[in-house]
């Protein structure tokens, strides 16, 4: 699995996934492989800073922890 901020409001989850199942009787052999990818990106409502996030996955659960940026945001210049 992997996490990382594309820029300060985006985050791509990604991960892959890989199992292989194998069945043996008299009569019959088979053998099973499955492989996927996963992508997300999820666009935040704020800008936060890579240095304090922080990640974890356990038990299927993954829980991100993201701390807001303190910069402020940039401000429009209105046109005449």
């Amino acid at each position: 699995m992997r996490i990382q901020l594309l820029n300060p409001r985006a985050l791509e989850i990604s991960c892959e996934r890989k199992g292989e199942t194998e069945e043996k009787s008299k009569r019959y052999y088979m053998r099973e492989r499955m492989y996927g990818t996963l992508r997300r990106v999820v666009v935040l409502p704020a800008d936060v800073t890579e240095n304090e996030s922080k990640a974890s996955f356990k038990n299927g659960v993954l829980e991100v922890h993201l701390k807001r940026s303190t910069i402020a945001p940039v401000s429009r210049i209105a046109i005449e």
